[in-house]
């Protein structure tokens, strides 16, 4: 007989101490599960993890007094400024509305939009890159928004944090979407807010008061079609037809009666009295006329209104913590009848996704028992072999935790792996017990025996998987970053359940297996 190897025999010295003092395992295993569901809630979520790609993107903005030549020439600088960084490859430029932003409508005269490339083998990342390209624009008299996630998966549904307002009268929509921004520029973690109304034009508004128009023998409809004929600095006289073309003739106003934003209000009505005599009524002895912001458009969504508050999350804070302030000072919030308020953006897309990955989960859970169950013919078995999966699910989560990662959709997929995987050894550890039951080994050493028996396969097969998965989790190559919490994962649920199942296992089989064999627990032994 050979002489068995020193771990497999410190192995069984272990394994026959801790089937007498089962505690010495339980509690602590408990205590890292307890402590793997807490770091779920500190650690942060993202939809996809952040990827070196190799293109980022920056756009100039310059002041609104502005012209060409000075958009072109800070171009320029700004550009020669980015090529000067070591691992930047080659930078193109647009200007103007042919730039990129422009085209999905949020472009401007006064901006450029640059499309960096990066060299294949570089020592900066897409980060440090971006720090350079502040540092070195700084003193330019211009604004530089860098964004690197190019690539993102995320970019099609949009990123950062954004609130939804709706309702009927826009200037309450209004009014609530700067309080909306106050509080979202008061919470740690939130940079730059925007409402939309930062660029809005202003209008003159003419607030008619019916009841002193009334009483003057005005109505509303006619101040409006008097003021908005004195207004009108043209008009269409006739239209001439020369042969197949039509040319219209307009008639244009010189001053247009003088009437300005200053002295709208003192425009005079000439109102009939019952008597017969003409008086004069000044528009702003019955109307009110505030100037307020215009805003570009009016959005609608299920026959109501809304305006949007956008929010970027700051460098070094993560979106899901941070939206977690937001829904907590968004439901202080006292919030007009009729209005509404949804937090969506980046964080409500993972909360989706990770919620559908989640039943796909379970689901997987409930095949898996539902398999053991017909191949052990019992439910017992089965039961004990899932105790291997809060095992995976803790080394999981807590490798993610020590390396820094975030809880991404792609680690939840290797969760998903590991429900398939980790099972495997218990269910090869149980049967093998049940065997050596059948021979007539009493219960106790039926598992000492299985576990030095399978030990040995059991951490081989374990091992090969994790060391395939190193150089995914290492990160790698281009484009590593995508899939690397999925191997984080797995290696942290393989590693920390394969070492531990051989002890959980056996003490979860001790517990619920009576020591005389029941005829349910019988399983045919091929000769």
């Amino acid at each position: 007989k050979k002489q068995r190897l020193f771990v497999v025999r410190a192995y069984e010295k272990l394994l026959r101490f801790v089937l007498r003092r089962k505690a010495v395992v339980l509690i602590p295993v408990l205590l890292l599960f307890v402590l793997s569901i807490y770091f779920t809630t500190v650690m942060g979520t993202a939809f996809m993890p952040d990827v070196d790609s190799p293109q980022i993107s920056a756009t100039l903005s310059m002041p609104e007094d502005s012209d060409r030549d000075d958009l072109y020439a800070m171009s320029d600088e700004v550009m020669k400024r980015i090529l000067e960084i070591d691992d930047v490859e080659t930078v193109g430029a647009i200007s103007g509305q042919q730039s990129g932003m422009a085209m999905l409508g949020r472009g401007s005269d006064n901006q450029t939009t640059f499309y960096i490339l990066l060299k294949d083998e570089r020592d900066l990342t897409n980060k440090d890159v971006e720090r350079l390209i502040y540092e070195k624009t700084k003193d330019l008299e211009c604004e530089i928004k860098v964004d690197t996630a190019t690539m993102d998966i995320t970019m099609l549904s949009g990123r950062g944090i954004q609130v939804n307002i709706k309702g009927q009268n826009l200037d309450t929509l209004m009014e609530i979407s700067n309080d909306i921004a106050g509080i979202l520029r008061d919470i740690k973690g939130v940079a730059t807010v925007e409402t939309g109304l930062e660029d809005a034009e202003k209008e003159t508004r003419i607030m008619v008061d019916k009841d002193k128009a009334m009483r003057e023998g005005l109505t509303v409809a006619q101040i409006y079609a008097e003021i908005s004929e004195a207004l009108r600095i043209q008009s269409q006289a006739t239209v001439l037809s020369v042969g197949n073309d039509n040319y219209p003739v307009l008639l244009v106003k010189k001053d247009q009666e003088g009437i300005t934003k200053a002295n709208i209000g003192d425009y005079a009505f000439t109102v009939t009295q019952k008597d017969g005599t003409e008086k004069e009524i000044k528009l702003k002895d019955i109307a009110e006329i505030r100037e307020v912001d215009s805003l570009e458009s009016i959005r609608r969504e299920n026959q109501s209104r809304y305006m949007t508050v956008t929010a970027e999350i700051a460098d070094g804070y993560n979106i899901g913590l941070v939206s977690r302030d937001v829904e907590a000072k968004l439901a202080e919030y006292n919030t007009p009848d009729g209005y509404e308020i949804n937090l969506e953006g980046e964080n409500e897309m993972i909360k989706e996704t990770m919620r559908d990955l989640i039943l796909m989960i379970a689901l997987a859970i409930a095949l898996i028992y539902l398999i053991m169950v017909a191949q052990f013919e019992n439910l017992l078995s089965p039961f004990i072999v899932f105790f291997t999966l809060p095992l995976a699910f803790t080394g999981g989560l807590l490798l993610l935790w020590i390396v820094g990662m975030e809880l991404s959709v792609i680690a939840l997929v290797g969760f998903l792996v590991l429900a398939g995987i980790v099972v495997n050894n218990g269910i090869v550890f149980v049967d093998y017990v049940n065997q050596l039951r059948e021979r007539g080994l009493d219960k106790r050493e039926a598992l000492v025996q299985a576990g030095v028996t399978r030990v040995r396969p059991i951490l081989m097969t374990a091992l090969t998987t994790i060391l395939a998965l190193t150089t995914l989790a290492l990160g790698y190559g281009s484009g590593a970053e995508m899939m690397q919490p999925m191997a984080v994962v797995s290696i942290g649920g393989l590693t920390y359940a394969t070492l531990l199942t051989l002890f959980v296992v056996p003490i979860m089989y001790d517990l619920f297996v009576a020591n005389k064999k029941q005829d349910n627990d019988k399983i045919p032994v091929s000769e």
